[in-house]
């Protein structure tokens, strides 16, 4: 075998050691939360977070997680002139659904009140704020994720809307108020660069000295 022949079988060898011995590490990006769109009923929302920066590897999936904050009121009147009580039964609830690249996420929520009132008497709940959620999980096996990536943000579409069911025995009017905060948490899972191992290095370092030391045993025989 020439010298030019072992160069390059060593270089060869080496190499393939370098590739055989690096390793790619998978890595979660800590959950960004996405700014607030309040009362998205009245007002479509806009959902913005910052993209993945691509400097850090490979993006391989991105966890869109959908938080509907629900608060508001409900106020029920018994309109009999006369009689006994009767029982009057209010549910009510909104759904919020984010737009992302064409999924629809949504979160949906509800809560059930019953009044029990006399004629003429008029009974009101103030509802303690309760949240709802709801997730989709995108991945760059069968989705292109590129629109996640860069240096500004990504936007998503957020709209809302809400609902009330009544039911009583007698005539009763009613005034169910529901507002709709949203949110959302975003969590990038990506790749990094294969990084060869230390081990590996010093598999290279002992093929370079071996072809040295071939190399002064071919020049002083």
């Amino acid at each position: 075998m020439t010298m030019k022949k072992l160069t390059q079988t060593i270089f060869a060898a080496a190499a393939m050691t370098v590739a055989l011995g690096a390793s790619a590490a998978t890595v979660v990006q800590p959950t960004i939360t996405s700014n607030t769109a309040f009362n998205v009923e009245d007002n479509d929302g806009d959902l913005h977070f910052a993209k993945f920066d691509s400097s850090l590897g490979a993006l391989t999936s991105v966890k869109f997680e959908l938080f509907n904050t629900l608060s508001g009121s409900i106020e029920v009147t018994n309109n009999a002139v006369s009689g006994i009580a009767s029982d009057f039964t209010v549910k009510a609830g909104g759904q919020i659904d984010g737009d992302l690249l064409g999924n629809t996420v949504s979160a949906i929520g509800s809560v059930t009140k019953t009044f029990n009132l006399n004629p003429g008497q008029t009974g009101q709940v103030t509802l303690s704020p309760w949240t709802e959620s709801g997730s989709v999980v995108l991945l760059s096996s069968n989705t292109d994720l590129s629109a996640f990536i860069g240096g500004d943000q990504f936007h998503a579409m957020l709209t809302g809307w809400s609902t009330q069911v009544t039911s009583g025995s007698g005539n009763a009017s009613y005034k169910p108020r529901i507002f709709l905060d949203g949110y959302a948490q975003v969590t990038y899972t990506y790749e990094t660069a294969p990084v060869p191992e230390p081990e590996t290095y010093a598999m290279l370092l002992a093929g370079l000295g071996l072809m040295g030391v071939v190399a002064r045993r071919r020049k002083s025989a």
